[in-house]
């Protein structure tokens, strides 16, 4: 049951993966196919942060094509990184690498925020975008959660039941996603419904982050190991580099976002890889 387990959620993660880049595809074909990129979602609802911006007075349409080049990036990056943890997964038996492949799944669920250019222009309920905004909002914690139960598992956390683990990680994503207020009159240049409490979020967001952080410092400690205290390192480089492509409307943050997911990915695989197979 155990083995089973392991061989039939690493299999999910790969499907998913793969099906998700397949909807990314078919969605940008039908967002140009129809034309609808350029005024699908009107004006920028506020101004941009500076930190984001490379032109001075860019155009919706191109903030929109750079939003859809960091979307691929994540897509790309989570398909290829699952397909290539998931020998070393079954090598080690690391729950640090499972949570990591399930860190990654996440970001595949960005896909679906093509659904708030699509929906519309086909004429469909409202509706269906309060879904999709909570559904992204929804991975993203999880996406999170993931990498803490990972820093848990590093400091020595020996719970087994990872079906049991991973369905109140799920529930618990959801309600974190349920309860934050949408502003439903206004889109984000990312595509999705403006946040309520921006300052909530990022709060929530940041608590996560130092909470990982934390752990695997302390696993350096208590394993005697500094290869934790680099896949401490690591966990960063994987955070910024999510928040980057997730918020990316500059090619700047995307690529810098994109370069910081690969370093994170592969540093903290191999520091995890060597700890457990000691090569």
């Amino acid at each position: 049951m155990y083995a089973s387990f392991h061989r039939n959620l690493i299999v999910s993660v790969v499907v998913i993966s793969l099906f998700h880049l397949l909807v990314f595809v078919g969605g940008v074909y039908l967002i140009f196919r129809l034309n609808i990129l350029p005024d699908a979602l009107g004006d920028l609802a506020e101004p941009l942060p500076r930190w984001l911006l490379v032109l001075r007075t860019p155009q919706p349409g191109f903030l929109r094509i750079i939003a859809l080049a960091g979307m691929a990036s994540l897509l790309v990056f989570a398909v290829l990184a699952n397909l290539g943890v998931r020998t070393l997964y079954r090598r080690t038996d690391s729950a640090e690498l499972l949570f990591l492949m399930l860190f990654c799944l996440s970001l595949c669920l960005e896909a679906w925020r093509l659904g708030n250019l699509v929906f519309p222009a086909l004429g469909l309920s409202q509706y269906l975008n309060v879904v999709i905004t909570r559904l992204v909002l929804f991975s993203r914690f999880f996406g999170l959660l993931c990498l803490l139960v990972a820093s848990l598992y590093a400091v020595g956390m020996k719970y087994a039941q990872y079906s049991v683990l991973i369905g109140g990680m799920v529930v618990l994503a959801f309600a974190l996603a349920g309860v934050l207020p949408l502003d439903t009159s206004l889109y984000e240049p990312t595509f999705l419904y403006k946040l309520g409490d921006r300052q909530g979020y990022l709060f929530l967001r940041l608590i996560l982050a130092l909470l990982i952080v934390i752990n695997f410092v302390a696993a350096a400690r208590l394993r005697r190991s500094r290869r934790f205290a680099v896949a401490a390192v690591a966990a960063v480089l994987l955070f910024l580099g999510r928040e980057l492509l997730q918020h990316g409307i500059a090619p700047l943050p995307v690529v810098f976002g994109t370069a910081a997911l690969i370093v994170g990915f592969v540093v903290f695989v191999r520091q995890i890889v060597v700890f457990y197979l000691g090569f």
